[in-house]
């Protein structure tokens, strides 16, 4: 554990750029794709910032739903960098993140305490916090919105209930059931990335999952989401909150899900949450100042998601 404020900065800058989260073994490995998946919200910001005046890059953030405007969408107010040292401190057998020696708090008041089981966790929220500048985006913060929203909004039992409806609502019409028929390359994509989480979830949960091409016949059944239901109900507020950041970002329940029991990597993740916008970017080309903002982008959100779920 740092010791020294010296070395906390260095964690701050380092271990956040190159933890890219585990595959199925649960251990940490750093592919190229996902080293800067935690620490992308700066050149995020930078990036959209430099775009600002382009009326064209801003009608193609307004007029769909990508993920880098679900990191957008936190209307928590900008603020500014007011602390000089950050620490983590063992209280009452948890950690706490401490602001010039203060433990951070939630939007509501509340102290922010991580279980002693989530070690890496506190050391990686205050690398995140020690790692700002000047301005605090919320985009710059994606573990500890995370650890905001399990502390102030899903500790209500009435909440959570509500939150795993809405996200059952996803896997009824989840993207990995649906199967194209052309073209070839979106086909084969298709059957290499998606195949697979289907069967892992039909097999895991002893379920019997649908597939079919047509989107508007495409309906679970009752007992499988029953199932699934009971699975997401054990899951603690906080793999909660990952679980619901992550089926968001992935516009897929069964993505998250993957991904938060360990059978899906943060890189995994992601190129299966793009199926469809890789097999068009492979026919057409990258649209620069786009495509490059939200594969960082997901990346960001589904890293974070993946590290907080870390047994939770």
């Amino acid at each position: 554990t740092p010791a020294s404020y010296q070395q906390l900065r260095m964690l701050g800058t380092a271990i956040l750029h190159r933890a890219a989260v585990y595959a199925g073994t649960g251990v940490f490995k750093a592919s190229a794709g996902a080293r800067h998946a935690l620490c992308t919200g700066h050149r995020l910001h930078g990036a959209l910032k430099d775009k600002s005046n382009s009326p064209g890059l801003q009608h193609r953030f307004l007029s769909s739903e990508t993920a880098a405007d679900t990191l957008a969408k936190n209307k928590a107010p900008v603020i500014r960098r007011f602390w000089k040292t950050t620490g983590v401190e063992e209280r009452d057998g948890n950690y706490v993140i401490l602001l010039d020696k203060r433990p951070i708090k939630t939007p509501d008041g509340k102290q922010v305490q991580i279980s002693r089981s989530q070690e890496t966790l506190a050391w990686l929220v205050a690398g995140e916090w020690e790692s700002q500048t000047e301005v605090v985006g919320s985009h710059s913060l994606p573990l500890t919105s995370l650890i905001f929203r399990s502390i102030d909004g899903l500790a209500d039992p009435h909440v959570r209930a509500e939150v795993v409806d809405k996200l059952l609502k996803y896997f009824q019409t989840d993207s990995v059931c649906l199967r194209e028929e052309y073209p070839q390359m979106l086909v084969d994509l298709q059957q290499k990335h998606h195949a697979p989480i289907v069967k892992w979830a039909s097999d895991a949960y002893g379920i019997d999952i649908q597939s079919t091409d047509n989107i508007f016949a495409l309906r679970q059944s009752p007992e499988a989401v029953a199932r699934l239901r009971e699975v997401v109900l054990e899951f603690s507020p906080l793999k909660l909150a990952a679980l619901e950041r992550a089926v968001m970002t992935a516009k897929s329940f069964l993505i998250g899900l993957a991904l938060m029991e360990q059978r899906l990597s943060v890189e995994e993740a992601a190129i299966a949450a793009q199926v469809e916008a890789s097999s068009q970017t492979q026919r057409w080309g990258e649209l620069e100042n786009a495509h490059d903002i939200d594969n960082a982008a997901i990346r960001q959100i589904l890293g974070a998601s993946a590290c907080v779920a870390l047994d939770a």
